[in-house]
């Protein structure tokens, strides 16, 4: 009895120590070389402004940017799954569909039985917004007593509900389902309610269709942002940790000041009084590229001129934040695949980017007249054919002619509504930009060809004056 009583509890405890080994060997996991094998990592994302979306030359997002890096870190590639929503992240990761979640996400109880969150690595401001027209709600007090609306599982709502008992004790607020496609920023920008929570970078970047909101006053604490990886990739974690140490130690992860997000945002004008200067000073150096690249491509050299003009106003050291370059601002990708060879060559940038435009201009369907198809083969040359034609989708779903420049360029802001960009192929576009580029080419188009044509008419004049 006595040694039976004592094999027992050492029996007991080496049964629990062996179950705790094989507890931490999962918590350990062999993820990274499952990954490492397949040779790829899976990142499940929200198609949005924020974080990932198809531009003119394929995937842009800070998200995406991220993601794209660490994969490459890892020497495997990047595999994107995008969901519709904060509950189809976490459905991509219980179901083993993707390895993490990056999407500027918020820790919250939702994740718990799912993913463990990484460290920290950004932040990200909160902003009540209102309505212009209205008084500007200055405290807390006065944001409680307005009609408030929040959308159903976001950052937003997640962060009210884990604060409603402290710090919005007393505070209501109507939670909006997604099935209904309502957006909170056009509901407060209609008058239909009074305040929105808004994240700092999503409003920075939704504001300019929705001019007549503002920023009533931001939250004291800023929301810290956090991928999610599966609850059995330990290793996983903290190579993911490590990455982004690393990234925020060389300020690769852009951090925006609540005053850049909250400023009004500042379009471009068009500056007609400078293309005057500059019809005189660099145009006739130029012109002879642009007559050039009109005889090979079969378009005008106004218009390509135009093109060149709204792209970088004519300079050949030209470069966009997003990667562009040269005088008519062409993409690596895109250069790549018209052998464009030196990207700053004034002559041979002009050519290429005359290439591209009229191979988008003879994808436009045949039967589109002008100058409907020109124009919509600008738009494509801005923000692609695939988003243009998403578009025109939106277009004839609408009553609208799909066919018809002005009603296709009515519809290109809701490619920034999600309700309306979730529903299209190409997902999310800068459609407030394209409509901004073809009206400006518009523009600077009928300025040069008015320019020419007064230069002809004075010819004309001095010569019948010196003709005996």
């Amino acid at each position: 009895m006595n040694r039976t009583g004592t094999v027992r509890p050492l029996t007991w405890a080496l049964l629990a120590l062996s179950l705790l080994l094989s507890g931490c060997d999962l918590l350990r996991s062999d993820r990274l070389e499952e990954i490492r094998a397949r040779g790829e990592l899976r990142v499940a994302t929200l198609n949005s402004p924020t974080t990932y979306f198809i531009g003119a030359e394929g995937p842009e997002g800070l998200e995406y940017e991220l993601a794209e890096r660490f994969a490459a870190s890892l020497g495997v590639k990047l595999v994107i799954v995008t969901a519709p929503d904060r509950a189809g992240l976490r459905a991509a990761i219980k179901e083993d569909r993707a390895d993490l979640a990056a999407a500027q996400l918020s820790w919250s109880s939702p994740w718990r039985s799912i993913a463990q969150p990484s460290n920290s690595y950004s932040d990200s401001p909160l902003f009540w917004v209102y309505n212009r027209s209205k008084p500007r709600p200055k405290t807390p007090a006065e944001i409680a007593k307005l009609k408030m609306v929040i959308l159903e599982d976001s950052a937003e709502s997640n962060y009210l509900e884990s604060r409603a008992r402290k710090e919005f004790k007393g505070y209501k607020w109507t939670v909006l389902p997604r099935s209904l496609g309502l957006d909170p920023l056009e509901l407060v920008a209609s008058g239909r309610a009074d305040v929105t929570l808004m994240d700092g970078r999503e409003f920075a970047a939704e504001r300019v269709i929705h001019p007549n909101v503002d920023v009533a006053f931001p939250l004291p604490q800023q929301r810290p942002l956090y991928w999610m990886v599966r609850k059995d990739g330990r290793d996983l974690l903290e190579a993911v940790n490590r990455f982004l140490a690393g990234e925020r130690e060389a300020t690769r992860i852009p951090t925006l000041s609540v005053e850049a997000l909250s400023a009004p945002p500042r379009l471009p004008t068009a500056n007609a009084d400078q293309l005057a200067i500059d019809l005189e000073v660099r145009l006739p150096e130029l012109r002879p590229h642009f007559e050039e690249a009109a005889i090979e491509s079969g378009l005008a050299w106004t218009l390509i001129a135009a093109v060149g003009y709204q792209e970088s106003m004519w300079k050949a050291d030209a470069r966009s934040p997003h990667g562009a370059q040269g005088l008519m601002m062409i993409m690596p990708r895109t250069a790549r695949s018209l052998g464009l060879t030196d990207p700053f060559d004034a002559g041979e940038n002009i050519r290429a980017g005359a290439r591209y435009l009229a191979e988008l201009r003879g994808r436009i369907p045949g039967r589109i007249d002008e100058p409907d198809r020109t124009w919509m083969a600008i738009a494509a040359y801005n923000m692609g054919l695939g988003h243009l034609e998403d578009a025109r989708v939106l277009t004839a779903r609408q009553g609208g002619n799909p066919d018809l420049w002005v009603d296709v360029r009515a519809r290109l802001t809701l490619l920034e509504e999600e309700f309306w960009y979730l529903q299209m192929k190409n997902g999310y576009a800068r459609g407030w930009e394209t409509q901004l580029m073809v009206d400006r080419v518009q523009q600077y188009l009928k300025l040069i060809e008015d320019a020419e044509a007064q230069a002809a008419a004075g010819e004309r004049i001095l010569a019948v004056r010196q003709d005996p």
